[in-house]
Order: structure tokens, then sequence, then C-alpha cells
């Protein structure tokens, strides 16, 4: 159901945010320039997915709602 589907991308977005963090952690620990940058990509990478399942989350909670 949307109401289900509402739920898994809300338990997705926790993740992501966790996960988000600990990159961002690591990213401000990093000596190595080609370390952050790569860290720098990881962090971008996972703010565009975490922008996708937030439209997803938008869309669901729309059906959800009919």
């Amino acid at each position: 159901s949307a109401a289900e589907q509402v739920q898994q991308i809300l338990g997705a977005l926790e993740i992501i945010d966790l996960l988000r963090e600990e990159m961002e952690q690591w990213l401000e620990e990093a000596q190595d320039e080609s370390k952050r940058e790569c860290l720098e990509n990881v962090v971008g990478h996972i703010g565009a997915i975490e922008q996708s399942y937030r439209q997803r989350l938008a869309e669901a909670r729309e059906k959800a709602e009919r």
C-alpha cells in the first residue's frame, strides 16, 4: 500500500542520513587531498540519492492521501 511505501522510504532516508553524516565526518578528518576529493564525491552522490528518495517520499505521501 501507499502507506507502507511511505514507511519504507522514511526508513531508507534514515539510513541515507546516517551514511551521509558518517561520510561528512570522514571528510572532515581526511588529511590527504585525494581522499578529500574522493569523499566529497561520495557525499555529493549520497546527497543526490537522498534528493531522489525525498521526491519519491513526496509522491508516495500524495498517493497515500488519495
